[in-house]
């Protein structure tokens, strides 16, 4: 489970990079599970955005400014609006929580047509807060098929390493085929309390599925999370 990778507890803040089947179940989880306060999820897809959306995150079209920097500014304006005010200190105006759930395939947030992999870690390490948690659920190999320089072809990623020491950072890595949670989940999925059907976005039957793997593989709107039910 993507949320645990980063710590997520009750009223903590949370952003996430990457809207798809993974960002978006991650988000569902914070909010539904754990008890996040606010949530952003991050992308630039209007159909990902808008689901997440409904299921109560903030959605932050990059395309539109860069990410971290609105994500702090609506930061301090919630945390303004409250009335919370501080008193010379350094202001802990970010998120508690940071999860990269995208991977390699990192988009640049001037460019969406161009791969960056380095965009979204140095992101999440200027908005997480000092001593905060960071949580890598996106998939990294050890060499890039199509790099865009020699360090992303040895599967590299320029990381801040610096900011992330500075603020005494808590790093979290999964893999997608994680099987410590699945008992649970199933359990609570029987019991009616997560509902994971929430992003899907077609059923459709066998023959449609190479169609289908199309659209989703060019990131097409409203292809999110793909059933395919061979009784169809």
């Amino acid at each position: 489970m993507q949320p645990e990778l980063a710590q997520v507890s009750p009223g903590d803040t949370v952003a996430i990079f990457g809207a798809g089947a993974i960002g978006l179940l991650t988000a569902y989880c914070a909010i539904q599970l754990r008890g996040a306060s606010t949530t952003y999820v991050v992308d630039y897809i209007p159909a990902r955005l808008e689901k997440a959306g409904e299921i109560g995150a903030v959605p932050i079209d990059f395309t539109r400014g860069g990410p971290a920097g609105r994500i702090l500014d609506h930061c301090n304006r919630t945390r303004a609006a409250a009335g919370i005010a501080w008193r010379g200190e350094e202001a802990m105006n970010g998120v508690n929580c940071a999860i990269d759930a995208i991977g390699f395939q990192d988009r640049a947030f001037t460019d969406p047509k161009r791969e960056d992999p380095h965009a979204v870690i140095h992101a999440l390490s200027r908005i997480v807060n000092p001593t905060g948690r960071l949580g890598i659920a996106g998939v990294f190999f050890p060499h890039d098929a199509r790099p865009n320089d020699g360090l992303e072809a040895r599967g590299d990623v320029a990381v801040p390493w610096g900011d992330l020491f500075r603020k005494d950072i808590t790093i979290g890595m999964g893999r997608d085929h994680d099987k410590r949670y699945n008992t649970q989940l199933r359990d609570l999925i029987i019991a009616g309390r997560l509902k994971p059907s929430a992003i899907v976005t077609q059923r459709l039957p066998l023959a449609d599925a190479p169609a289908a793997f199309a659209h989703f593989d060019v990131r097409e709107d409203g292809y999110i999370k793909v059933i395919v039910d061979p009784r169809l």
